[in-house]
């Protein structure tokens, strides 16, 4: 039984020799060749990848910035009509003290804001209803003989204008309190 190649020959064998060093240098180059493709598609895909992610960032970054500015208009607006609630409900506490100094009501309701109202945008009317819940005119005599309750309404409007649009919206609040 044979082990390995029987050589003849010194030459024969050197030459073989030489063939597979030859064919491991050839082999190193190819997988060489390889990995430098492999690299290069690589290379390639990723900066491809950048491109089209600063395209899309770029056509995405107008509606996100939309998407956020609007975001801020709807928190502002929410905030300056909490703020116009809470200056109608100093009017209302105000009138609970003196309901018929609508004068003095109306500058409570703007002296509790920071907002840009005064006092023509600010309201006061007064209804009755008898102690079922029908309205009935102030003084007229309820159908049970009950006397009339009073309600005063306290009502405060101020435009707020929207960042960058160069629009308002009206903001409106009220708070009714029973005076009598």
């Amino acid at each position: 039984m044979r082990l390995g190649p029987c050589w003849a020959d010194k030459s024969v064998q050197q030459a073989y020799t030489v063939h597979m060093e030859i064919n491991k240098q050839v082999e190193m180059k190819s997988r060489s060749l390889w990995i430098e493709s492999v690299q290069r598609i690589v290379d390639d895909t990723l900066r491809s990848t950048r491109a089209a992610a600063a395209v899309e960032f770029a056509i995405f970054i107008p509606i996100i910035s939309a998407f956020l500015l609007g975001i801020v208009n709807y928190g502002l607006a929410t905030f300056d009509k909490m703020e116009l609630t809470s200056a109608a409900r100093a009017g209302a506490q105000w009138a609970l003290l003196d309901s018929s100094s609508t004068t003095a009501i109306k500058q409570a309701v703007v002296d509790s804001t920071n907002l840009s109202l005064t006092t023509s945008d600010v309201t006061t009317s007064t209804a009755c209803e008898c102690a079922d819940g029908s309205s009935v005119t102030c003084g007229a005599t309820c159908g049970d003989g009950s006397s009339n309750r009073y309600y005063l309404t306290i009502s405060a409007s101020v435009d707020h204008s929207l960042l960058l649009l160069g629009t308002s919206i009206t903001l409106t609040s009220s708070a009714t309190v029973r005076t009598q």
